[in-house]
């Protein structure tokens, strides 16, 4: 197989990074505001919003992951996606209205006007830590592909990727963003479709072969239940990710503290003029979660069938050492045509750019509001704000290229990804739900000390082990039937832990 990308595919890639480099530039001409930097001006199209917030949750996860993760199983993943939907309607409803009443620039502010300042602070942390965790694990992601492709060291790939997302998030900021965003989602959709339609039209009998495989070995698969006690997929088995309510929790609690509470996706919540517009974004985006996922499970699946009957020795390799994720990729270097593959890697890139350059936008943000406007005394001259606000776009890249090169060796770049939001962002949606469900519950010092601590309580529940307290764990879980709570509980049990301890504490009257 010749994989060399030819003058048609560096004509596909150049076109696409000039394009979204030029976008970002002429978006960002007219910042002179931290607002217009960080919000937009809060003057942003709704329709706009709905397809950023969307690109941004794609990410490589999505492009790479969910196909690597049918490919080697079925499609249990797209379970999530209904709970998913609860949990954006969960937002519109309870957090983006308490947003736009208390007027922030970023949501941790919330937290200090309803709370104090250790609140603000704490919620702060926790997104800062978790966001550069989880943002380093997707820009991995999509630099294992790159590197795939191009036969480049990951290193390498890092560095293209992060140096070129900061360029053009550097200059136009949350609206170079939004609208270059606008440009990579088709790019996604586009790349999933071609993918599919080359497998199937080069499959002997087409798309009844596709089909006739999938069935065979069961890709096809979306719910695993069994009203049977005591099976693997007994409906409400706490021990199994993979249970109906076990994935339902997990996409709904997951998504209500992901897109509710992380600066990341709320932030171009906030960049609409009225709360109705972006409540609306913010739902319809779980409506096209459906169809967008059905279609990367089916890349995946298509790619099993594809290679089931024309096997490959570094495919069977690549599934041995169990990297399904680099399956897509290899495809795309070897298989696809010339100018198709091109135009695949541009996809990989847009993947890696739509939720990168967010990222950035989102960390810079919160470094200067919650940290360097809050702890730096004099004026904040605008001029001067957006500079200082660019450096920390900088700052956030060189961090975030660091993190990705030690989540290059995991076995699933998408089952990282949840893990990690799994052990602080429980913390964070209780604390938050606290502020918005009670008016005279919870302070400032006993909201801190429940989120630190829910971190514990995560940790002593859900690990694989927890040494002395292995024991102590398995009594207080036996009547459950079960020795530990599978992993994707931990944001259900952070956020049960954090809201419970906090709703005890009554809200200090705070001094006028």
């Amino acid at each position: 197989m010749d994989t060399t990308l030819t003058v048609l595919d560096w004509t596909a890639i150049g076109i696409y990074a000039v394009g979204i480099i030029t976008i970002g530039i002429i978006a960002g001409r007219k910042e002179k505001t931290t607002e217009d930097f960080f919000l937009g001006g809060r003057r942003m199209p709704w329709w706009a919003v709905m397809v950023s917030i969307y690109a941004t949750a794609l990410s490589a996860l999505t492009f790479i992951g969910v196909p690597g993760a049918a490919f080697a199983g079925d499609f249990h993943y797209l379970q999530l996606g209904i709970g998913d939907f609860f949990g954006r309607i969960l937002i519109a409803l309870l957090l983006i209205t308490a947003y736009y009443r208390g007027k922030v620039m970023t949501v941790y502010e919330l937290l200090g006007q309803r709370f104090g300042p250790g609140s603000h602070s704490a919620g702060t942390c926790f997104f800062i830590v978790t966001r550069l965790l989880a943002s380093g694990v997707r820009l991995a992601g999509c630099a294992i592909a790159l590197s795939v492709v191009f036969t480049i060291p990951l290193t390498h790939a890092i560095m293209l990727i992060a140096g070129t997302a900061f360029l053009y998030t550097m200059v136009g900021g949350i609206k170079a963003v939004i609208w270059t965003d606008m440009v990579q989602f088709l790019l996604l959709l586009a790349a999933g479709c071609i993918a599919i339609g080359t497998i199937v039209v080069s499959l002997p009998h087409g798309w009844s072969d596709f089909i006739a495989v999938g069935n065979a070995y069961h890709k096809f698969t979306i719910f695993h239940i069994s009203l049977q006690p005591g099976t693997n997929e007994y409906w409400l088995n706490l021990n199994n990710p993979q249970s109906l309510v076990a994935g339902f929790l997990l996409g709904c609690f997951t998504t209500l503290a992901v897109l509710g509470t992380d600066q990341d996706l709320v932030q171009r919540m906030l960049t609409c003029q009225k709360v109705r517009e972006s409540q609306k974004a913010i739902i319809l985006t779980g409506i096209l979660n459906f169809p967008i996922t059905l279609l990367f499970l089916s890349v995946g699946a298509a790619l099993f069938v594809y290679f089931h009957f024309y096997p490959d020795p570094e495919v069977s390799a690549l599934v041995a050492i169990k990297k399904t994720d680099y399956v897509f990729p290899y495809f795309i270097k070897a298989v696809l045509a010339p100018g198709l593959r091109g135009l695949l890697v541009a996809g990989l890139l847009a993947a890696a750019m739509s939720s990168l350059d967010s990222a950035l936008n989102a960390l810079a943000s919160t470094l200067y509001v919650d940290i360097y406007k809050r702890y730096r005394s004099g004026s904040h001259d605008d001029d001067g704000a957006v500079r200082t606000s660019r450096w920390f776009v900088g700052v956030c890249a060189v961090i975030l290229a660091l993190l990705a090169m030690l989540f290059c060796k995991t076995d699933s770049i998408l089952w990282l990804g949840f893990r990690i939001f799994g052990y602080t962002y429980g913390a964070l949606l209780g604390v938050f739900l606290l502020a918005v469900l009670t008016k005279r519950r919870g302070d400032d010092t006993p909201n801190v000390i429940a989120m630190v601590s829910s971190i514990l309580v995560v940790i002593f529940l859900t690990a694989d082990t927890v040494g002395p307290l292995t024991e102590i764990r398995s009594c207080l879980l036996r009547p459950l039937g079960i020795t530990a709570f599978a992993w994707p509980w931990a944001i259900v049990i952070g956020m049960v832990w954090t809201f419970g301890l906090g709703v005890m504490f009554p809200t200090k009257k705070k001094e006028a």
